[in-house]
Order: structure tokens, then C-alpha cells, then sequence
């Protein structure tokens, strides 16, 4: 190809930096919250690690649960770009909900944040996947981009969000991620001109005009969510054990849908929920960076890095930085690779990266226990850590989103978008029982908790690499379902 046109041809739409800023401002807000969140409820509302971790696994899930939702009412009959618009608006109302004082107001401005994510999170990712052709070999680098923007939003929060806790109390923090999300929504209101009709219709051929009665009906149904979202916030134990249950019940529901497709649809659909299945085991270790792993850092870890002070808050930072300096490096790194006819395929990116998971926490656990002194241990130990497990993360997130907008027909995109992020809610739900074999009890010694944290990081270590194992030796089975040799993500 000739040097112009190539450099031409790498280019991405526009519309793709406007989701790239309105994702990011809207991560920036969300990881405000994911920074302080565990430590608000160990310390301010003094629940022990167990009901905390508990809590937390349930939130999470509903969080990711509510997508499959928004993404099936965006691809029938709202669109992608309003449903943005009404999930964007009401995130900015559940973070100011959340900084007002006490408990119930931390349990309503959650339970509304749940069901806003669910009309924002998978129509930003659908819409990405409107701006590029199905053989466009720049779709993988586009949507690892992408996923550079969601880290940049979460770079910044960590290394603020401790000090303003400190400053001005811990609704202070809850107040930043509300400005942050005002943001990515006034960036998204002025900029949408930029993707013309991508995403504003939706998908699905049985669209009607919508009436009166169709978002009087939304808004019941919204309101109705919310009480519900609320309830399972109560009852966190009883949230995850549904929603393990409620896991396998979609893996069946997609699988009777997937009979009403072609035989080459079929079969891609078949494969995706494959990778799906094993990104769960992924992301249920990969959830500890908000549990254990925090609370690790907190307790456990020396309070420096190269004699630079480092809070626990501050070792969130390190994930989304670590993203942002391997995701231009990958995204071309793909392209070269296509060009070469060596680009890996999908299952073998997800099968590197839970071993890139397993060696992280593999080698933490090695640090742990073999050089923690008085019951602390060196911050660059967890900061390696998070460096393997981030290759692995990029090797499975944006490649991820990309499989499904390859593999899926168009018409069901929304919803096998909210199938991924359902998966992330099961995968939470599970990450919650994990977490607590790192729970610590009170009042012991921090060398009892050190190596409480040793056992518990040996344990997920192994987990991780038995899933790698399962998931290369699907990889030739994958292949033959996928039938997708002449694009870039095969």
C-alpha cells in the first residue's frame, strides 16, 4: 500500500475522540468512587472486611448487570446516543445524591447509580463499534484506544481523591466524581454532531416511533429498578447468589437465541460466549484490585515508592497508568502483526492474559512471603503486580469489546454488549466470595495479616493459571467455530 494512503487508512473516525473524552470524563468520575469506596465503608461506616467485601461484590455486579438492560432497550428502541444521554444524566444525579451525609443516602445514590450505568456503559462501546467496517484491520487499535481514554479518566483520581478525603471528609470525594461526570456529559451534548447517524437509531427493524406512553412506561420501569436496586443492597449475600444463578440463566437464554441465527452467525455467537465464559474467571480475580488488593496496600504495604509518600488510594494509579503507556504500543502492534499475518487471535489474547494474571498475583504472593519485615512489605512488589496484570487486562478488555461487534449480527450487538458486561457482574459476584479468603479479622498483628494476604494471593495465582489452561486448550475448537481468516481479530 503506498505510504499515504496507508497513513490515511490508520487514521480513526472522529466520532471515536468524542467517545474517547465522553468515556473518560465519565470514568474519571466513576473511579473517584471505586478509589475510596472500600475504604468508606471499612472506615467510615465501620463494616468489617467480610460484610464490606460482601457489599461490594454486590454492587459491582448490579452494576454490570443493569447493561444488558439498557443495551437491549438502546438496540430496540431508544438508540444508542439517547440512551447515553439518559444514562448520563442520571449519573451525574446519583453521585451528588451519594455526597450528601449518612448511610441511606450512600445506599440510594448507589442503587440510582446502578441503574443509570446501565443506559450509559454499553452504548458508548456499541457506538465505537458503528464507526468501523467489520474488515477494517484499525477496529482492534480503535477500541484499544478507546480503552486508553476510560484509563486516563481513572489515572488522575487516585493520586487526588485520598488527599481531598483527608482535607474535606469523605463526601468531598463523592462530590469530585459528580463534577466529572457533568463533564463527560456536557462534552457529549456539544460534540455529538461529530458521529452524524451512528448510534441514533436503533438497531432493531421492529423500531417504532416512540409515544408518551413508551417513556412514561421507561420511567416506571426506571423508578421500579431503582427499589429493587436498593433492596439487593440490603441483602448483599442473597444479590450475588442470584445473580450466579441468574448467570447461567442467560448463558441458556443466549444459547436458545443463537438458534434463530444463520449457521455462520450461530457458531461465531457460540464461540464469543465461549471467551465470555472464561473472561469471567479473569475478571473475578482481576475485581480484587478494589477489595483485597486495596486493603492489602492499606495495611500491609510500605507507605513509599522511590521516597515519594504513597497512600493506599495512590496505588490505583498504577493500573490505569500502566494502560495508558501499553495501549498506543498495542494498538499498533496488532496492525504490524495483520500485516504480517501473525496477529494473534482472539482466544489466544484471552488465554495470555489470564496467565498474565496468574503471574501477577503469583508474584506478589512470592513477595509477600519471603520479603514482608514487621508485617510490611515493599510497595514495588504490588507495583509489578499490577503491571502483569495489566498487560493481561489489555490483552482481554478492548479485545474483548471489539469481539463482540466482529462476531455478533448487528441487530443484536446492544445486547450481546450488556451479555459482556453481564459477565462482569457474575464474575463480581464471585470476586466477592474470593475476597473474603483475604479477609482480615480485627485486632490482629499486621504479620497475622501479611500472611493471611501471602495464602490468599497463592490461591488466586493458581486459579488464574488453571483457567489459562483450560482456555488454551480451547483455542484449535475456537478457531473452528470462529471461521474468521481473513479479518484482523481471527
Amino acid at each position: 500500500m503506498h505510504p499515504e494512503k496507508a497513513a490515511q487508512f490508520d487514521k480513526h473516525p472522529k466520532g471515536l475522540y468524542l467517545l474517547f473524552f465522553t468515556e473518560m470524563w465519565e470514568r474519571f468520575g466513576f473511579y473517584t468512587l471505586q478509589t475510596i469506596i472500600i475504604l468508606y465503608m471499612t472506615k467510615a461506616l465501620l463494616m468489617p472486611d467480610y460484610q464490606a467485601n460482601i457489599l461490594y461484590a454486590a454492587f459491582s455486579s448490579l452494576l454490570y448487570l443493569t447493561p444488558i438492560i439498557g443495551g437491549y432497550i438502546a438496540d430496540r428502541y431508544l438508540g444508542f446516543q439517547r440512551a447515553i444521554m439518559l444514562g448520563g444524566i442520571m449519573l451525574c444525579v446519583s453521585y451528588l445524591v451519594t455526597a450528601l451525609p449518612g448511610e441511606n443516602s450512600f445506599f440510594l445514590g448507589m442503587s440510582l447509580l446502578i441503574c443509570a450505568n446501565g443506559f450509559f456503559k454499553p452504548n458508548v462501546s456499541s457506538i465505537v463499534g458503528e464507526l468501523y467496517t467489520q474488515n477494517d484491520p484499525r477496529r482492534d487499535g480503535g477500541f484499544t484506544l478507546f480503552y486508553m481514554g476510560i484509563n486516563i479518566g481513572s489515572l488522575i483520581p487516585p493520586l487526588i481523591a485520598g488527599a481531598i478525603v483527608a482535607s474535606f471528609g469523605w463526601h468531598a470525594g463523592f462530590l469530585l466524581a459528580a463534577l466529572g461526570m457533568v463533564i463527560g456529559q456536557v462534552t457529549f451534548i456539544f460534540g455529538k454532531k461529530q458521529l452524524g447517524n451512528k448510534g441514533l437509531y436503533p438497531a432493531s427493524s421492529l423500531a417504532k416511533p416512540l409515544g408518551l406512553s413508551f417513556y412514561l412506561l421507561l420511567f416506571v420501569g426506571i423508578f421500579i429498578s431503582f427499589l429493587l436496586c436498593n433492596l439487593a443492597l440490603r441483602h448483599p449475600n442473597e444479590t450475588n447468589y442470584l445473580i450466579e444463578i441468574a448467570a447461567v440463566i442467560i448463558v441458556f437464554t443466549v444459547i436458545f437465541m443463537l438458534f434463530k441465527e444463520p449457521m455462520l452467525a450461530r457458531k461465531r455467537m457460540f464461540a464469543s460466549l465461549i471467551l465470555i465464559i472464561i473472561s469471567i474467571g479473569f475478571w473475578s480475580l482481576y475485581n480484587q484490585t478494589f477489595t483485597s488488593l486495596m486493603l492489602f496496600a492499606d495495611r500491609n504495604m510500605n507507605r513509599s515508592i522511590l521516597g515519594i509518600p504513597l497512600d493506599a488510594e495512590a496505588t490505583q494509579f498504577f493500573n490505569p497508568f500502566f494502560i495508558i503507556v501499553l495501549s498506543p504500543f498495542l494498538s499498533r502492534l496488532w496492525v504490524k502483526l495483520d500485516d504480517r499475518n501473525l496477529n494473534p487471535s482472539i482466544q489466544m489474547k484471552f488465554t495470555l492474559g489470564v496467565l498474565f494474571m496468574s503471574a501477577g498475583f503469583l508474584f506478589l504472593a512470592f513477595g509477600t512471603k519471603f520479603f514482608g519485615e514487621n508485617g510490611l512489605t515493599s510497595s514495588w512488589w504490588l507495583v509489578i503486580s499490577y503491571l502483569l496484570q495489566t498487560i493481561g487486562e489489555l490483552l482481554i478488555s478492548p479485545i474483548g469489546l471489539a469481539m463482540i461487534t466482529v462476531l455478533c449480527p448487528k441487530h443484536l450487538v446492544g445486547m450481546m454488549m450488556g451479555v459482556w458486561f453481564f459477565s462482569l457482574a457474575a464474575a463480581f459476584a464471585i470476586g466477592g466470595t474470593l475476597a473474603n479468603i483475604a479477609a482480615v479479622p480485627e485486632h490482629i498483628t499486621n504479620t497475622a495479616s501479611l500472611s493471611i494476604y501471602s495464602h490468599a494471593f497463592s490461591i488466586y495465582g493458581f486459579i488464574s493459571l488453571i483457567i489459562a489452561m483450560i482456555s488454551l486448550s480451547l483455542v484449535p475448537f475456537l478457531k473452528r467455530m470462529i471461521h474468521l481468516d481473513n479479518l484482523t481479530t481471527a
